[in-house]
């Protein structure tokens, strides 16, 4: 053998098992669901969505902003619009939407996404249910009531279930999580 060639190493010390690599046996299988059950532990968010969580009732704005999250990369059209306007009259009790506030926004969003050509330049949901409970004229926690309304809007402009991710499922959801409560 040449110097220049590397030499195939010299086993001089023990070659570890897998085992002791990675902790996790590869003959006893029990052992191995332990070990993956042990470092599973859930991950829940307190900044957002945590009402569920602490016992709070989930409000309208929460719900409202659940959609931001979970659907706001769909530009509002005007079915959403019409559902947002019914979230805030149930959410402020009063007969139409206040000037300024996220029905008139989300009506203004839609009727400018319907005269776009490209949905890069449309308004996203994303852009106007952000910070929802900030932007309502007021708040407060979501009954059945208030799903089946934005439910029945939804069902009667679009005839299917309501959208996954969407206003009306928000707001079940939301309401559905309050009755557990």
């Amino acid at each position: 053998m040449s110097h220049d060639q590397p030499m195939k190493p010299q086993v001089d010390h023990e070659i570890p098992k897998y085992s002791d690599v990675t902790g996790v046996s590869t003959v006893n299988h029990s052992n191995v669901q332990e070990k993956c059950v042990q470092h599973q532990v859930p991950v829940v968010p307190t900044d957002i969505g945590s009402a569920a969580i602490d016992g709070d009732p989930i409000t309208i704005g929460e719900a409202l902003e659940a959609v931001a999250i979970s659907a706001g990369d769909k530009a509002v059209d005007q079915n959403d619009a019409a559902e947002i306007r019914i979230a805030e009259i149930r959410a402020s009790g009063e007969k139409s939407v206040r000037s300024g506030c996220l029905g008139e926004m989300a009506q203004e969003a839609a009727t400018f996404n319907s005269q776009q050509m490209r949905v890069q330049d449309m308004t996203k949901l994303s852009d106007i249910l952000t910070d929802a409970t900030e932007k309502l004229p007021a708040d407060r926690a979501v009954t059945r009531e208030d799903a089946e309304a934005v439910y029945a809007l939804e069902r009667e402009a679009i005839e299917v279930a309501a959208e996954p991710g969407g206003v009306a499922a928000s707001m079940a959801t939301a309401a559905n999580l309050n009755k557990l409560n």
